[in-house]
């Protein structure tokens, strides 16, 4: 089966580096100083490091204290199995996510299992080259201007909505386009899009085509607000094209591409670089209407590798951010199931012998999410124990799995770390545990 994603078949880079290989994010890495930091070679005859990690069996369940962080989804899943609903995931996290290997290989998989109701939402606009959706097709002219929060940014908070980058122009040469895939097991039909678009003063006119119709949204108003134009269609493969008609600025969060029928949505919300704490720098009052707009079934919060560098941050300052994050999103979204992923392993860059090294902030940064999820009613998934704990970047590596920067991993690591992550989704549903080793 061809994939149907819009940039080749492998992860080509998160910073446009050659195929197969994701870069470092710049900037993203502090290096610790700490004395006890531990090698990651293995001992003198140990075996560490000829175990295939492909043939490693592993299941680490999902840490829920209560036994009930994962009910509203569990009862959506049946919901979509019974043909009476469907389950939504808003799935936020750095780059790991945004590349769209690790979420779309679990949407793919629960689409074929419970029903494709199409991809969900994205900004079809390629603003970072680590960003990307599979199983449906986007591509964009190149003078859109990107709306998102940065680190060094002077402003506090900023309209970037759900997905935390919104795009904008006036310029009636400017263009967005998607289209659904033609022979794809998943993503080949829709009966409905919306385009999110914000209401401002000044505000121009977008043209919407769609297979070749155009509709007018106009945007002007006398102040900010978050408009929803939907439009159904017959359910089979559609085309979106987005453009400026030139008569103003334009400002898009994204697009929904859907089924009302049962099955299956999960929105990848990436953003490559970032932490937990990212969310209290999207303007809540837009964010909120948009997350609620979904009604996600589950909440994913999968970051935690860029704060393993952050040895400069307190860890109790890293607890302080997330517990406001957390806040945010439960008030937001009161009867989702939420889960919060660990960071894999990501041991330092090699030294002058070229020995890398545990980091103990992994550790605790892994023990905080922990503990934050039970005081929040979210589940906990470990990733770093499901790539097999200490020292598993380096397998991962000489396997293929991972990339050679020691962080990102390759189209067949995110695809073995989804599958080890449906088996813990799925135990609580039953049977899971058959999808734990690829």
């Amino acid at each position: 089966m061809r994939m149907c994603y819009a940039l080749g078949t492998l992860l080509v880079g998160l910073l446009g580096c050659s195929p197969g290989i994701a870069q470092p994010i710049a900037g993203a890495a502090h290096e610790p100083a700490d004395a006890a930091l531990e090698s990651v070679r293995p001992a003198q005859g140990a075996t560490a490091l000829v175990i295939n990690p492909r043939q490693e069996q592993i299941f680490v369940p999902i840490t829920d204290p209560t036994g009930e962080a994962l009910a509203p989804w569990y009862a959506a899943l049946r919901a979509a199995a019974a043909g009476q609903g469907q389950a939504r995931i808003a799935w936020f996290g750095a780059s790991h996510t945004a590349a769209d290997i690790w979420s779309g290989q679990v949407r793919r998989v629960l689409q074929e299992r419970f029903g494709d109701a199409g991809h969900g939402y994205l900004l079809p606009f390629r603003w970072h080259g680590g960003y990307r959706h599979q199983d449906i097709n986007m591509k964009a002219s190149k003078g859109w201007t990107p709306h998102r929060h940065r680190m060094l940014d002077p402003l506090p908070e900023g309209d970037y909505g759900y997905g935390g980058v919104a795009a904008s122009s006036d310029d009636a040469s400017q263009w967005m386009q998607v289209r659904t895939c033609t022979d794809n097991s998943c993503g080949r039909k829709v009966d409905h899009v919306e385009v999110w678009v914000r209401k401002q003063p000044g505000g121009g006119t977008l043209l919407a085509r769609i297979d070749g119709k155009v509709h007018e949204i106009r945007t002007a108003a006398r102040r900010h607000s978050v408009h929803f134009e939907r439009f159904v269609l017959p359910d089979g493969g559609h085309e979106l094209r987005l453009s400026p008609k030139g008569d103003g600025e334009v400002y898009i969060y994204g697009a929904v591409f859907g089924r009302t029928g049962p099955g299956v949505q999960v929105d990848q919300l990436g953003i490559p670089g970032m932490r937990g704490k990212i969310l209290l720098n999207w303007r809540e009052r837009p964010w909120r209407a948009q997350i609620q707009r979904r009604e996600p079934h589950r909440v994913i919060l999968a970051y935690g590798t860029n704060a393993v560098g952050d040895t400069h941050q307190p860890i109790s300052r890293f607890r302080a951010g997330w517990r406001r994050a957390l806040e945010r999103v439960r008030a937001a979204t009161p009867n989702a199931a939420c889960l919060i992923v660990g960071t894999t392993d990501r041991p330092t860059k090699p030294d002058e012998e070229g020995q890398r090294f545990h980091r103990p902030r992994t550790d605790l940064v892994n023990e905080a999410q922990r503990a934050l999820a039970a005081e929040y009613g979210c589940g906990f998934w470990d990733a770093f124990a499901a790539m097999g704990g200490r020292g598993s970047m380096s397998r991962w590596v000489e396997a293929g799995l991972a990339s050679r920067d020691h962080v990102h991993l390759t189209r067949a690591g995110y695809e073995l770390k989804a599958d080890r992550m449906l088996a813990a989704l799925l135990e609580g549903y039953g049977g899971g545990r058959a999808l734990r080793t690829r």
